[in-house]
């Protein structure tokens, strides 16, 4: 048996097609003047987030399928269906690595994430990896056919692909996709359109503008891949290897963060490392879990880790470095962004096409309104089941009996470049949208020490896109460029029945 046709590279999105052909001539065939029947080719998958699934251990299969040689006598799968629904965002902090013995976490305000104490992805001090986002995979496959029409099945021997990943991308049909002119491989090359972190222009995983904007206390994370150190293209993950060519480790090891006032550096430049106690996982590992790490470079989560957030700034820069300190990314600007008075300011966040996680504030006129839903009933007047009749003022007449409320808010952004409008349809189109607040102080009730804090809630609110156009603005015809998008709060809002 042989796998004629498989992905090009081993990281595949989970909704594009996942491919695989595989070939047994003989068994397919047979003898002549002995041919087979009842053919089928046995396709079983194995999935796992921390070990490596061509071990092919029977706790990891999770599903098989069959599929009948077509005409050219092949099997054609597509794995694609099965595979995305192991796959989704990642909400929380949590587990990060088991290294040495202990079991290290994401944090948040300098405290390991717990069940007691837990924080959203968008909170994390400095690291934290993917959880959900990311599986590791392989396929066996093997045959099954019987000598005669009426006897019994029996199995043919198989092979086993290598390792794959899969993570809970989106491949659009316009995407530009490699394709290897030996063996007619195809998949998509991160490293071709940038996403890999090797040089100075590798990006993280957004497709967001290189200038972005931000409060004094607004949460921010940007995700990348690490860990694949194959130097040869249709052998890697991604199109080829993490970091630079004399790196060690093929990871992002540091995140510097610097502020900039008056045009000059103000405080010491901030140092993220990638390491197991801030969250990270820096090894050349197979774990599924530690192909895509966040980090957090908002001012909340600097704030958040300990480090100081200066009192006057204009900016600051976000830089990758690997661990031979060469620039393996793209230099991305956050300008300090204030709101006018009397406006109030919504944060959003939004799942992005590459899986992860992307931020825009709106700081002009936001409008909440509360569009309600109610069921009446009739009540009776005056009291029927007492010594006399009597008539009160508040009983009888039409009567709610339920109301069904929902927040609606009209959001109004600042005028924006056509970067901006081209990569704000990606909010227009996310499945997941949340409403994120800044950071503030976790309050406590001091009559017991303070373990009863208030943070339920506070920070992370559902919210869905209720606006049903979006039209993407350019400089040609727009001149300036300023966006108004109508959001629903998820929950309704809680009255009392009558």
């Amino acid at each position: 048996m042989n796998i004629k046709q498989k992905p090009l590279y081993k990281m595949v999105a989970a909704d594009e097609e996942i491919i695989f052909v595989v070939e047994d001539n003989a068994n397919v065939r047979g003898a002549p003047g002995t041919p087979h029947y009842k053919v089928k080719f046995i396709a079983e998958i194995y999935l796992t987030i921390g070990g490596n699934a061509t071990s092919t251990l029977p706790s990891d299969k999770i599903a098989t399928l069959k599929a009948s040689p077509n005409n050219a006598g092949v099997g054609i799968f597509d794995f694609s269906r099965i595979l995305e629904a192991y796959v989704s965002p990642d909400y929380l902090g949590g587990e990060t690595i088991f290294w040495s013995g202990v079991q290290y976490y994401s944090k948040y305000n300098q405290s390991n994430y717990s069940d007691a104490r837990p924080h959203s992805i968008h909170q994390i001090d400095e690291f934290s990896n993917s959880r959900k986002g990311v599986r590791n995979f392989a396929i066996k496959f093997s045959i099954e056919y019987a000598t005669t029409r009426t006897g019994t099945v029996i199995s043919g021997s198989g092979v086993t692909s290598r390792s794959y990943y899969i993570h809970n991308a989106v491949r659009q049909e316009d995407d530009i996709l490699a394709i290897d002119s030996r063996t007619g491989n195809f998949g998509y090359n991160y490293d071709m359109n940038n996403y890999v972190l090797n040089d100075i222009s590798g990006k993280f995983l957004t497709n967001c503008p290189y200038v972005q904007y931000i409060g004094n206390a607004d949460f921010h994370t940007f995700a990348f891949f690490q860990e694949s150190g194959e130097a040869t293209m249709s052998n890697s993950l991604y199109g080829w290897k993490v970091g630079s060519s004399g790196a060690t480790i093929k990871s992002p090891k540091l995140i510097n963060i610097q502020f900039y006032y008056n045009d000059s550096t103000t405080g010491s430049v901030i140092t993220l490392q990638n390491r197991v106690g801030t969250g990270g996982n820096f090894t050349n590992g197979t774990a599924a879990m530690a192909k895509i790490e966040f980090v957090g470079v908002g001012t909340g989560n600097i704030a958040a880790s300990g480090n100081t957030v200066p009192a006057n700034w204009d900016y600051y820069t976000v830089i990758a470095y690997d661990d031979v300190v060469d620039q393996i990314s793209d230099t991305y600007y956050f300008y300090n962004q204030s709101v006018c008075k009397g406006f109030e300011k919504f944060r959003l966040t939004w799942l992005n096409r590459l899986g992860v996680w992307d931020y825009f504030n709106f700081t002009k006129k936001n409008v909440r309104k509360v569009n309600s839903k109610r069921e009446t009933y009739q009540q009776l007047k005056g009291t029927w089941n007492e010594e006399t009749y009597k008539k009160h003022g508040y009983k009888g007449g039409r009567k709610t009996f339920s109301t069904n409320s929902k927040e609606v808010i009209t959001l109004q952004s600042d005028f924006i470049t056509e970067e901006a409008a081209a990569w704000l349809e990606e909010l227009f189109t996310s499945p997941d949208v949340f409403v994120l607040q800044e950071r503030s102080t976790d309050q406590g009730s001091p009559a017991i020490g303070g373990y009863e804090k208030n943070i339920i809630n506070k920070y992370v609110q559902p919210c869905i896109i209720a606006s049903s156009s979006y039209i993407r603005k350019t400089t040609a015809n727009d001149k300036l460029k300023q966006y108004t998008l109508e959001i629903e709060m998820s929950h309704n809002k809680r009255i009392q029945k009558a």
